[in-house]
């Protein structure tokens, strides 16, 4: 056993092909330009002493896609952050419900293993099955990630994937679904809008 829960549960996730990233976020290279991930939510506040709660978030960034999304947004593209989509591991396992994984740091090997097993059989699939990047707008589709996010991200995945048409539409769904919102939330999608019609549909017309 390692030092701590910690450096296990690295240990283990080293063992099925992640790296460890800054906090507790790991990446798994499974394509060219696509990374699996995997953040690791940790809570110990309403838990009995010695014992932490770890909810594991499973992801895939499309760095092909990150990278259009940043320059859009007119931000730094950070090698990792954030999963293009994402979804909590307890929903992609039966029952799809809130799970989180109770590691004691007296007696972790039991929980440490049940989750590096979970993550095994459930995680690496879902990774696996996003390594397209026509699966993974069939993901974002499905509202996998975080909407706010997902706003940016579908249009930019749909035009890279070769559907303008799609991309288009999303695009303006989204410029509509903002009425008279004028906070810095509306205004900044605007400006995204803007830029995505102008490198994407604009110079394609004709």
């Amino acid at each position: 056993m390692s030092a701590t829960p910690w450096a296990d549960i690295a240990a283990r996730f080293r063992g099925l092909g992640f790296q460890k990233r800054a906090g507790s976020i790991f990446t798994r290279e499974v394509a060219e330009d696509v990374l699996g991930w995997l953040g690791l939510n940790r809570a110990s506040r309403h838990s009995p002493a010695g014992e932490f709660e770890v909810n594991p978030v499973v992801g895939i960034r499309h760095q092909g896609v990150e990278r259009v999304v940043a320059e859009l947004r007119g931000e730094m593209f950070h090698a990792y952050q954030p999963p293009t989509v994402s979804s909590p591991l307890g929903y992609l396992m039966p029952g799809a419900r809130y799970r989180a994984w109770m590691v004691s740091v007296d007696a972790p090997d039991a929980s440490v293993e049940d989750l590096t097993a979970a993550v095994t059989e459930y995680a690496l699939p879902f990774i696996e099955s996003g390594s397209t990047l026509r699966a993974l707008c069939g993901l974002m589709d499905d509202g996998l990630g975080l909407e706010h996010q997902l706003v940016y991200r579908r249009p930019v995945a749909w035009v890279l994937a070769g559907d303008r048409d799609r991309a288009a539409g999303l695009v303006e769904a989204a410029e509509t679904d903002l009425g008279d919102r004028d906070d810095a939330a509306a205004v900044e999608l605007r400006s995204f809008v803007a830029a995505f019609r102008s490198r994407f549909l604009l110079s394609s017309s004709g």
